[in-house]
C-alpha cells in the first residue's frame, strides 16, 4: 500500500509541474503584456515597440481576423516591429499566408523593426510544420 501511495504522489507532482507550467505559459498569450516567460512572440503596430500589441505563444498560419490587443486594428500587413521573447526558438515571419514568401527570421531573444509592414504569418522554429 505505501508503494501505491508514493506512485500516486509522484504522478500528482509530475502532473502539477506539466500542467502548471503549460497553463503559466498559455496564460501569457493575448493578455496585452509582452512577457519573457513562456516563449512569447510580441507583435507591434509601430516601430517603438509600443501602441498596438499582439502577444502569443503559438505559430500563426495567417493573421486574418487577428487584432492588436484591445483594438479593432487587424495585424495582417500592419506589423512594424516584433520581439521574440522565446530564448530558444527562432521565429520566421512570412509575407504570405500559410508560411509562404519568407520575409525575415527573428533569432531567439531579439527584437526586429520591419520597414515594410508586410507580414501575414509567423512560425516558431520548433514547429515541425514550418518551412525551413
Amino acid at each position: 500500500m505505501p508503494r501505491m501511495r508514493s506512485v500516486g504522489l509522484v504522478a500528482a507532482a509530475v502532473g502539477a509541474l506539466l500542467f502548471g507550467g503549460a497553463s503559466a505559459a498559455g496564460a501569457g498569450s493575448y493578455n496585452g503584456s509582452c512577457e519573457s516567460a513562456g516563449g512569447e512572440i510580441c507583435l507591434y503596430r509601430n516601430y517603438e515597440f509600443a501602441g498596438g500589441l499582439y502577444d502569443t505563444v503559438y505559430s500563426k498560419t495567417n493573421y486574418d481576423g487577428s487584432t492588436y490587443y484591445g483594438t479593432s486594428t487587424l495585424i495582417d500587413n500592419t506589423l512594424s516591429s516584433a520581439k521574440n521573447m522565446d530564448m530558444v526558438n527562432n521565429v520566421g515571419f512570412y509575407a504570405g499566408k500559410n508560411y509562404t514568401g519568407t520575409l525575415e527570421y527573428l533569432p531567439a531573444g531579439l527584437w526586429l523593426r520591419s520597414g515594410d509592414d508586410t507580414a501575414s504569418s509567423h512560425c516558431f522554429s520548433s514547429n515541425a510544420y514550418c518551412p525551413s
